[in-house]
């Protein structure tokens, strides 16, 4: 027997694990459904599953709850992974490294290679953790456009406070 796409959606909206459940569940939204086209939906379902003997209508319906949950799966471990793709790798200093907790450590940056220089070349990232002097360095190899810095946070004590954005820098 074909099912049609709405017809799978709904099956595995009120699947549950007998026929008689299933389609109690179905039954019971009928009278309440105002659009026709849905209704008419589900009422075909019904008719459909009803049609089905018992075991194999309780494996059917297993079976399609189990192809949506895993499509729907597939398709949030899809949008993560092609996110990964899309986002460069972040290399230096990694976020619970040792550099974090040193004493002389104020700042924490994540910054961009504007031009070749000594970080790295163009288009890498890079975290870093630094000390005052390091910081200001980093801030005059942004103004010579080596670097764009593009977060910073104070650190203290291993701890992160994240500077806020100023107004002008949201617009």
């Amino acid at each position: 027997m074909k099912f049609s796409k709405s017809e799978l959606d709904i099956i595995y909206q009120y699947a549950a694990p007998t026929k008689a459940e299933t389609l109690a569940g179905m039954k019971e939204i009928v009278p309440v459904i105002k659009d026709l086209l849905t209704k008419a939906i589900v009422e075909n379902a019904i008719r459909k599953l009803e049609k089905i003997p018992e075991p194999e209508c309780s494996r059917f319906v297993a079976a399609t709850k189990a192809r949506f949950l895993a499509e729907r799966d597939n398709s949030i471990r899809q949008r993560l992974a092609a996110a990964k793709a899309q986002e460069p790798i972040l290399q230096g200093h990694d976020l619970s490294g040792k550099e974090r907790f040193h004493p002389e450590t104020r700042h924490m940056i994540t910054l961009e290679v504007q031009k070749q220089c000594f970080v790295g070349f163009k288009g890498e990232r890079f975290r870093f953790f630094l000390s005052d002097e390091g910081y200001r360095n980093a801030k005059r190899s942004e103004q010579e456009g080596e670097i764009k810095i593009k977060s910073h946070a104070a650190v203290v004590a291993g701890k992160l406070y994240p500077d806020k954005k100023s107004r002008q820098q949201e617009r």
